[in-house]
């Protein structure tokens, strides 16, 4: 079970919105000392607390366990793990925060090479490999994803099957007295579809969303 009796809760102001894919890993030495650059995307604080119990049986003997994270609401945490008071984990958050990341866990792990750092730095060492793993990280952004149904007459079907085959995913067209299309598109071109809809005798009222789904997509940083 990994245990910590020394660790900082912190609510952030402003918005994180991008987080990273999967998991990355770096090393650094410095000073004899090896450092350990651990990333990962993380949804949950029970997913967390069982990434840092892997990390120790993965990484046996190590002297410091270090991390921050920062999930939804800007709820950010870090461990110093027995360093001086704000030398890693505190550091570690900042690199965090500076790339303006959400949902991710950075563990820093050190074995202590023998030569002492002061803590000048011991900053220094934990911000360059923060700084490192997230540097060779792929990036995600959060987005809205809708599975819709709209309703049509049969006077509106070239129209409304144009729009919805140049905007959305179709998923599948049900014909009946009406024509109903099953689709799916995201936050980005929902206002779109919701007028060009507006402008065929106020169809957007027929716009029904039937799931809503939060998912990350890869993007260039």
């Amino acid at each position: 079970m990994f245990i910590n009796q020394c660790f900082h809760v912190i609510i952030l102001a402003g918005e994180y919105m991008k987080s990273v894919d999967g998991f990355t890993k770096t090393e650094f030495i410095e000073k004899k000392s090896r450092f350990i650059g651990l990333l990962y995307h993380v949804e949950t604080v029970e997913e967390i607390t069982r990434v840092l119990e892997k990390a120790r049986t993965d990484y046996p003997g190590a002297n410091h366990y270090t991390y921050a994270y920062i999930l939804e609401d800007n709820l950010a945490k870090y461990s110093d793990d027995g360093e001086p008071n704000r030398t890693a984990g505190y550091p570690i958050l900042e690199v965090v925060k500076a790339n303006e990341l959400n949902h991710v866990l950075l563990i820093v792990i050190r074995y202590f090479g023998g030569i002492l750092l002061g803590g000048g730095g011991l900053i220094r060492a934990y911000s360059h490999t923060a700084a490192q793993v997230i540097s060779e990280a792929v990036f995600t952004k959060k987005i809205t994803t809708y599975y819709c149904k709209v309703t049509c007459s049969y006077d509106y079907l070239g129209n409304i099957d144009k729009t919805i085959r140049e905007q959305t995913l179709l998923d599948k067209i049900d014909y009946g007295n009406e024509i109903e299309f099953y689709f799916s598109l995201t936050e980005l071109n929902f206002e779109e579809i919701k007028q060009r809809l507006f402008n065929f005798n106020n169809y957007q009222d027929r716009l029904v969303i039937i799931e809503e789904k939060h998912v990350y997509v890869k993007v260039d940083c």
